[in-house]
């Protein structure tokens, strides 16, 4: 029994002592975040972060690094009321969903660095201007849903968003031309908000048919619209206006301006946060009518449902005679 205890009492130092030179070789790991191409931000900025991990160990460090980051990294934004901000929608939908998660095995040499950039915004929803702090996390053998998984803390980074410089020209473009008033979104369902977009669209009222379209979301996703991440911020406003005005003057080839005669809402599907419209949409020309078929791509902010894009199939003619 002794003989027992003793050893024991043994295993368990010795596994104290592993532990913690464990613990004191990820001590001297360091993980730190810092801008990249710090520049003035606003709420409808990109926000770049350059993201290093720093060996100060004897030895190689390995560990896990996600294609899909958001199993590697996640970030905690706080306001000045120490609140933290909610995630974009993609993230918690990718951290959320039922698949592989591939990975690469990493191995830093002593004293060397391994560094990568991200897009606050794709992980957390930041849509006002504001102080805040930026904090991250790294899950060196990635995250796993519904099980504690170690982490790195990084240093804390200032932020600081100024009120969008779109302003005055954002509000005109929101007044409601039949009333005068400025137009305000409502959380209305998935189906209503394509029903209130499509019936903005018939009686040509744009300042109607913009209040629930996500532009930007909606350029970007168009062929030849790389370029637009590497623009400067007045670049990108810049590029977005006339991407609208071109919207309404009809100088764009898009089938989502063009006007339907008649739409019909067959199916709709949602989550808390993401949502499908199946549309059957129906074009008048002379001696026949068109149909096609629109897929509505919506995403739920601050509780108001907003289109960020769309799939569209031809679905043949139809006589009118």
């Amino acid at each position: 029994m002794v003989s027992l205890l003793r050893k024991t009492a043994f295993s368990g130092a010795f596994f104290l002592i592993i532990l913690g030179m464990s613990w004191a070789a990820e001590a001297d790991i360091d993980f730190s975040i810092r801008y990249y191409n710090k520049k003035i931000y606003y709420p409808e900025s990109d926000i770049e972060l350059k993201i290093t991990l720093l060996n100060k160990t004897p030895s190689v460090y390995h560990f896990r690094l996600s294609d899909n980051r958001v199993f590697s990294i996640d970030f905690d934004v706080k306001d000045m009321a120490n609140q933290s901000l909610q995630p974009y929608p993609k993230f918690i939908i990718d951290r959320n969903s039922n698949q592989p998660v591939y990975f690469r095995e990493i191995s830093i040499e002593p004293g060397e660095e391994f560094s990568f950039t991200l897009n606050l915004k794709e992980f957390v929803r930041l849509e006002n201007s504001g102080m805040y702090t930026i904090q991250a996390r790294f899950y060196p053998q990635l995250f796993t849903s519904g099980q504690t998984s170690p982490y790195k803390s990084s240093n804390e980074l200032p932020l600081s968003v100024r009120p969008s410089v779109v302003g005055m020209e954002a509000v005109q473009d929101r007044i409601d031309q039949e009333s005068g008033e400025i137009l305000k979104s409502f959380p209305l369902p998935p189906d209503q908000v394509v029903s209130y977009f499509l019936s903005a669209r018939q009686q040509a009222q744009w300042e109607k048919f913009f209040l629930y379209l996500d532009i930007e979301s909606l350029y970007r996703s168009l062929p030849g619209s790389s370029g637009y991440r590497n623009m400067s911020e007045a670049q990108r406003i810049e590029t977005l206006r006339k991407f609208r005005n071109d919207l309404k003057n009809d100088l764009i080839d898009n089938d989502i301006i063009v006007i339907p005669s008649d739409f019909e809402i067959i199916k709709t599907t949602y989550t808390p946060i993401e949502a499908t419209v199946d549309v059957i949409q129906k074009y008048n020309y002379a001696g026949y009518r068109e149909v096609k078929l629109f897929k509505y791509y919506l995403t739920k902010r601050d509780s108001i449902w907003i289109i960020y894009n769309y799939e569209v199939q031809n679905r043949g003619t139809e006589s009118l005679r």
